[in-house]
């Protein structure tokens, strides 16, 4: 978790918890080909989700967005579109062809705690540790120990800076 178009992660997280007090849910902007919409909407249609945001493993690590283009719209399918709701903040970032955002009901900052990452494994192979790369930091994850895999990260333990609750449709193609 950085910056985004000029705007620090504290102000951010500000400005998301403002949108659920005041429309009863907000928009969180992605592009991680391991969390898109049909991917996410499977994996909460069973069992609640979260978003953990955590602190990268070095400092600099998370790339910061530099596009600040705001969406007028969401679709959990791409074929029906509706308004963003009325009073959300701005859902910025690179609005192309693969725009999707997560949706969130609740919301907190105000949080200190440690991740074992080897405590977790992919969503979409529960054989496979998790794996984070630039320009690939939000995954669908599941509580499934991977200390023992030969390609599990290096890094394991990560700060929790925030979590979210997801909201039907849970993740969504925005423009």
């Amino acid at each position: 978790m950085g910056e985004h178009a000029g705007e620090g992660a504290n102000f951010i997280f500000d400005r998301k918890i403002s949108d659920i007090e005041q429309t009863g849910k907000t928009f969180w902007l992605v592009r991680s080909p391991k969390a898109r919409p049909a991917h996410v909407q499977k994996m909460c249609s069973t069992s609640p989700g979260y978003m953990i945001f955590i602190e990268p493993a070095t400092k600099g690590g998370a790339r910061p967005t530099i596009e600040a283009e705001a969406a007028k719209e969401y679709s959990h399918d791409r074929a029906l579109w509706h308004r963003l709701p009325v009073g959300l903040s701005p859902v910025t970032g690179k609005l192309d062809t693969g725009a999707t955002a997560l949706v969130f009901d609740t919301l907190t900052a105000n949080v200190s705690g440690v991740l074992d990452l080897w405590e977790y494994s992919e969503y979409s192979d529960i054989h496979a540790p998790l794996k984070f790369i630039l320009g690939c930091s939000t995954v669908c994850a599941v509580r499934r120990e991977s200390r023992t895999h030969p390609q599990r990260m290096k890094s394991r333990y990560r700060e929790i800076v925030a979590v979210a609750r997801m909201k039907e449709p849970f993740c969504v193609w925005v423009r």
